[in-house]
């Protein structure tokens, strides 16, 4: 297959580097390894830098999305030594769906290449301005569910993520920025949002997850609001397979008192009586 060919090629090129992060699961007061996020990055062996995939804004269209299958190449050859019972998380951008129709023959092959079903894998979609153009990454997206592929949506809040996409793309997951989880505990307005999204994101059949935490209060007050799936720094930054070969994650982590219900957690005023108006 031509683009397998052109993705493998590029990732040489570039010298892809692969990290992964854990996401953890609630259940309870237990805390579970579900998840590890493949993030690919250029040159040398140590994370550094944003936690995203590369994509340059300068890269050309059909550059731009072979980078994008270069990614995708080099983490699912990682992720095959990763323990089986865990899901992988992908980063793919939209444009990338709607431009390159054989996405899904690719990404089967990627995988049966590494001995993974696809039945553990989740795409998450980063979202450029460009949506709406088109619905070819809807179709691609039904073809892939159909397989068992997760669909999860970055970064929701900030930039183009708005509730447009999530009618679109019916996440499974729907991954919060850090903009609305940092600083929760006294911060009413984040607060709300959170509860609301949580709120929502459940009558429609997904689920909402926490990304980039890296305090206990964050961490407490996004599960006192009902969210259950968690990543961040908090508990584990990324690393390189070697990394999680030499120091397995524990499968499980029972949550210590201190990370009990916040006793300070901010709530709105609630509004003033007429009758106590003098």
């Amino acid at each position: 297959m031509p683009m397998y060919q052109s993705a493998r090629q590029m990732a040489s090129d570039r010298n892809l580097q692969v990290f992964f992060q854990p996401i953890l699961e609630l259940h309870g007061d237990v805390l579970r390894l579900m998840a590890f996020e493949g993030f690919a990055h250029g040159g040398g062996n140590t994370f550094s830098g944003p936690v995203d995939l590369i994509c340059p804004e300068d890269e050309d269209d059909l550059g731009g999305r072979i980078l994008d299958l270069a990614c995708i190449f080099r983490v699912l050859g990682a992720a095959s030594e990763l323990p089986d019972n865990t899901h992988i998380c992908l980063n793919v951008h939209t444009s990338t769906l709607a431009l390159l129709p054989e996405f899904p023959i690719f990404l089967a092959e990627c995988a049966a290449g590494a001995g993974l079903p696809l039945t553990r894998i989740t795409l998450e979609l980063n979202v450029r301005s460009s949506f709406g153009q088109g619905t070819e990454h809807l179709d691609i997206l039904e073809d892939l569910r159909a397989h068992g592929v997760g669909v999860a949506l970055d970064d929701v809040g900030v930039r183009e993520t708005n509730l447009d996409q999530v009618l679109a793309l019916k996440p499974d997951f729907l991954k919060l920025s850090p903009l609305l989880t940092h600083g929760l505990l006294r911060d009413p307005r984040r607060q709300a949002i959170l509860e609301a999204l949580v709120d929502m994101t459940r009558k429609m059949g997904g689920r909402v997850l926490a990304k980039n935490l890296e305090s206990v209060e964050d961490f407490r007050i996004a599960r006192w609001m009902g969210v259950s799936l968690f990543q961040g720094y908090l508990f584990g930054v990324p690393g390189p397979i070697s990394l999680w070969k030499e120091h397995p994650f524990p499968q499980e982590w029972h949550l210590r008192s201190f990370m009990r219900r916040p006793p300070r957690l901010v709530r709105p005023p609630e509004p003033i009586s007429p009758d106590k108006i003098h």
